[in-house]
């Protein structure tokens, strides 16, 4: 399945987030977007997700994968923002 995001929403404190990240199926535009809610956690990787919809929880779900992914590019390009270096985001 190929997804397409719709929309990324993240609200930053100094050491805090949270947010949403939406897909769009290219295929099927006029199903109801994937919705990934996205909230800080204290341990690595240093976010928590959880897909809106309760039988996309699996890590393999391709909206759970995208967000995952995105987030490990976005907090990894900017550690900082959470109070994190380079070093708590390892590189593939």
């Amino acid at each position: 399945m190929t997804l397409q995001l719709l929309s990324l929403t993240l609200a930053y404190d100094d050491t805090r987030f949270f947010g949403s990240v939406m897909f769009t199926d290219p295929n099927h535009p006029d199903d109801k977007p994937a919705t990934v809610l996205i909230d800080h956690a204290d341990e690595s990787p240093w976010f928590r997700l959880t897909n809106v919809d309760p039988d996309g929880q699996a890590p393999a779900v391709p909206a759970m994968v995208e967000a995952d992914r995105i987030m490990r590019f976005l907090l990894g390009y900017a550690p900082e923002r959470i109070g994190r270096t380079t070093a708590d985001f390892p590189q593939p």
